[in-house]
């Protein structure tokens, strides 16, 4: 599945539809919820961090969920997130990403491409 986010409302819709659709593949629920987390945190941080567009692909392969998000204003991110102080106002996005995920890569365009079991 593609999808080209601009708002949070195209955000919120393009959310609902992968996660619908891994329902209908019966995924659990632990796995579209950290989906759910993911997509949000990533193509959030998109909308929120630059006046870019998110390209996101979302699909199946060998029972782990496979989301690439790129922007049209690239982002490399640090290989390893870390948690931030606990008064701190922003920061934890990235970390709760990499907490859910089995696997985060970035390619040199700067897209993030991140991979979570299905559990069934």
């Amino acid at each position: 599945m593609d999808f080209e986010v601009k708002t949070y409302a195209a955000l919120r819709a393009a959310i609902r539809e992968f996660c619908d659709f891994l329902a209908s593949v019966g995924a659990s629920a632990d796995c579209i919820f950290d989906s759910r987390l993911a997509m949000s945190e990533l193509i959030g941080n998109v909308l929120r961090h630059s006046d870019g567009v998110a390209f996101v692909k979302g699909n199946i392969q060998d029972d782990v969920v496979v989301l690439e998000i790129c922007s049209s204003t690239p982002f490399k991110p640090p290989q390893k997130s870390r948690l931030v102080d606990v008064y701190a106002e922003h920061g934890r996005g990235l970390y709760l990403v990499d907490t859910v995920c089995g696997e985060r890569s970035t390619g040199e365009d700067g897209g993030i491409c991140i991979k979570i079991k299905i559990n069934r």
